[in-house]
């Protein structure tokens, strides 16, 4: 029988960042949806500032996010700090 001793104390390996951009994802979706009920209700300045907003947040999601994976060479997605804490991400989840 194979035990695994793994540290008491692992870093997840997300980014901090990448929690501010998905956040920021999801304020986008939800800017996009009030942007839309704003333009089906006739209300002109609203519809404006909630398409403003939409389009700042996922601009700036994007950049974060395209960022990290191409300047820091770290996936917004999978905790992949060192190979050997991607092996056990993926021993521990995916198999």
């Amino acid at each position: 029988m194979a035990t695994h001793h793994l540290p008491h104390h692992e870093s997840h390996g997300n980014h901090p960042m990448s929690v501010i951009g998905y956040l920021l994802l999801l304020g986008g979706f939800a800017s996009a949806a009030l942007w839309l009920v704003s333009m089906a209700g006739g209300d002109v300045i609203p519809a404006i500032l909630f398409g403003l907003l939409m389009v700042a947040a996922f601009a700036t999601a994007v950049s974060i996010l395209f960022t990290l994976n191409h300047r820091h060479h770290h996936s917004p997605v999978l905790p992949d700090n060192t190979d050997a804490e991607l092996g056990r991400y993926m021993r521990r989840y995916r198999d």
